[in-house]
């Protein structure tokens, strides 16, 4: 595939510019404007329509396999029709969206277990989300069906996603290495429920079909058959979104159960029930003034399971760190840091010794970035990571990748 860089770039830069706007695209919540009135039109009228490119280019400038530089990319496209404006019914919402991602990454390059580029998997065009919400109870119970995944509502931080690497990026990845979280862009059926008990917390459940095509970029995301031999993959989680000594607090614990035929590393027998526990934690410790968002937000991660016979990594923690406005006159930007820590399955090492190859203990990566925040639709972010132990053996060099992500929203 071409490299679409500077296709990518050259799309930021004349949307802001398309149409005749009074407002300067540095001000604009979407580049492309208001659509000279069209924009408010449409929502006016019940429809708002979306559109978030991502891009990546990253090197592997120094130990690992070898070197390597490749650039990718992603677009996620849609639209919410407000079903109370168009037909009215109260309070429901129906959504659509599509994906297309390209390019290459240079994970091969670099050795490790987890991807130094968030948004390389399943390099293709999907139908994603087709999902109808309702509200009831004065909006204290949610209920959502259609095509999705858990990763739209479960695992996830709003800090995650300042990663380049997807170590966090979206959720607490080591989740997804087990093959029984549904992850974006691969859209399953899914219903989610999520009650909110008070002003600072809510409970969610979700169920989500598991299959063995589920992963296959060739379906597109259009193969919609439910099959005898699917399992089910399903999601609790408690979050409570606390102030405390006023600044705010996010905690969320969880649990994935999930039902399905799952190989085992040193058995021709499979593991049929899963569970994996999984938790965060964020706390903003130190405010530049009262009721700012600018200021060091740390949180920290937590996944488990105690089934080290089929997850490949077991035990997945980071801690992050997230400054918001460090620097004098851009108080809109973000410095960044990860640490990720993840410890491979015991009896996926000893498998992987017996049959002649290094045992696996863990694998880090460290990455440190900044934000520059161009406009509210736009940033542009420099990224340095530092895989140490890649693929968790030690026989590849630790690896120092560099590269940089940019975004915006249309």
């Amino acid at each position: 595939m071409k490299n679409k860089l500077p296709l990518a770039i050259a799309l930021l830069v004349t949307t802001s510019t398309t149409f005749a706007e009074d407002t300067p695209w540095q001000e604009r919540d979407r580049l492309s404007g208001n659509w000279g009135g069209a924009r408010t039109a449409l929502a006016d009228s019940g429809i708002e329509t979306f559109a978030y490119y991502t891009g990546i280019f990253a090197s592997n400038v120094d130990g690992g396999n070898e070197s390597d530089e490749a650039y990718a990319g992603g677009l996620f496209f849609g639209a919410k029709f407000d079903l109370e404006k168009k037909f009215g019914w109260e309070d429901t919402e129906f959504a659509i969206a599509g994906i297309d991602r390209h390019g290459r990454s240079i994970d091969a390059a670099v050795g490790g277990q987890y991807s130094v580029m968030q948004v390389v998997g399943g390099q293709t065009t999907f139908l994603y989300n087709v999902t109808l919400e309702k509200q009831f109870m004065d909006d204290q119970l949610s209920l959502k069906f259609g095509r999705m995944s858990a990763t739209d509502d479960f695992c996830g931080s709003p800090f995650f996603s300042y990663s380049m690497n997807n170590a966090v990026n979206g959720q607490i990845r080591a989740a997804l290495f087990d093959g029984v979280m549904t992850s974006y862009p691969f859209a399953v059926w899914g219903a989610r429920a999520k009650y909110q008990i008070n002003e600072t917390t809510y409970a969610q459940i979700g169920t989500f079909q598991l299959s063995e095509s589920m992963w296959d970029p060739k379906n597109h995301g259009t193969d919609f058959a439910i099959r005898g031999s699917d399992g089910l993959s399903v999601f609790t989680q408690l979050n409570w979104n606390p102030t405390l000594n006023d600044r705010p607090a996010h905690f969320f614990v969880g649990m994935n159960n999930a039902f399905f035929d799952m190989d085992r590393f040193d058995s021709n027998q499979d593991r049929e029930e899963f569970v994996r526990f999984y938790a965060n934690a964020d706390y903003q410790v130190y405010s530049e003034s009262p009721d700012s968002d600018n200021g060091l937000t740390l949180f920290a991660t937590l996944g488990y399971t105690s089934h080290d016979d089929v997850a490949i990594v077991p035990v997945q923690s980071t801690f992050g760190a997230n400054y918001r406005g460090l620097f004098p006159g851009r108080e809109n930007d973000s410095t960044l840091f990860f640490a990720t820590y993840g410890g491979f399955s015991d009896v996926y090492s000893k498998v992987e010794s017996e049959a002649g190859r290094s045992e696996a203990d863990y694998e880090m990566v460290i990455e440190l970035a900044h934000r520059f925040q161009l406009s509210p639709a736009s940033y542009f972010q420099p990224d340095l990571q530092y895989i140490v132990k890649p693929g968790g053996t030690g026989d590849t060099d630790n690896a120092l990748v560099l590269g940089f992500q940019f975004g915006g929203s249309f």
